[in-house]
């Protein structure tokens, strides 16, 4: 009888164990944001944290801003990182599969660098042009937009990287070429006479 009694707590205490280990595993779709729950969606932001059981996890938005992380349900703990933005910590009570999001905020901290562009006619030799409009984005795909003025120099403002510009002017051909900026640096391009 003592046998039959082990042999029955040892079978209620496996089954109450095999319960506990095989918890059943949740998925939360992440969509992570730029400054605004409906702002712009940002890939590579690494996604690192911990389940409801302390189990810890890691994945990084695709190219539409999505992971996917599984887990145990109860409290997550989640970090947010991506270069140029503030690190985001927090907490998520994880019930069920479903889509949540998140957002990160510009880090203020982001170093900047200023381009002291000259924009000349028909050489880097020719004349100054005053009022050119120019448009682009900098490092970070922030949009920028200037003028040059009576000295045909336009001071553009951003972060670091492969910068795009597009030169236009009334009369000239449109002029659309990258730039590494890396530095605060003078720099130069001119425009032809349209035909």
């Amino acid at each position: 009888m003592k046998i039959a009694y082990y042999l029955t707590a040892l079978l209620i205490l496996s089954s109450m164990a095999l319960s506990a280990s095989c918890q059943e595993q949740i998925s939360l779709t992440i969509n992570v944001h730029e400054e605004a729950l409906d702002g712009p969606l940002l890939s590579e932001v690494l996604i690192t944290g911990s389940d409801g059981t302390g189990n810890e996890f890691a994945g990084v938005t695709d190219s539409d801003g999505a992971a996917v992380i599984s887990g145990t349900p109860g409290t997550w703990q989640f970090s947010f990182q991506k270069d140029g933005y503030d690190d985001l910590n927090l907490q998520y009570d994880a019930t069920e599969n479903e889509e949540t999001a998140a957002y990160l905020e510009k880090s203020s901290g982001a170093e900047q660098v200023a381009l002291a562009v000259y924009v000349l006619e028909g050489s880097l030799d020719g004349p100054i042009l005053s009022d050119v409009q120019i448009t682009g984005q900098d490092g970070d795909g922030n949009e920028f937009s200037g003028t040059t003025n009576s000295t045909g120099v336009a001071i553009i403002s951003g972060i670091p990287g492969t910068w795009q510009f597009a030169f236009q002017k009334a009369g000239y051909d449109s002029l659309y070429l990258q730039y590494n900026a890396t530095q605060s640096e003078e720099a130069a391009a001119y425009l032809e006479k349209a035909d």
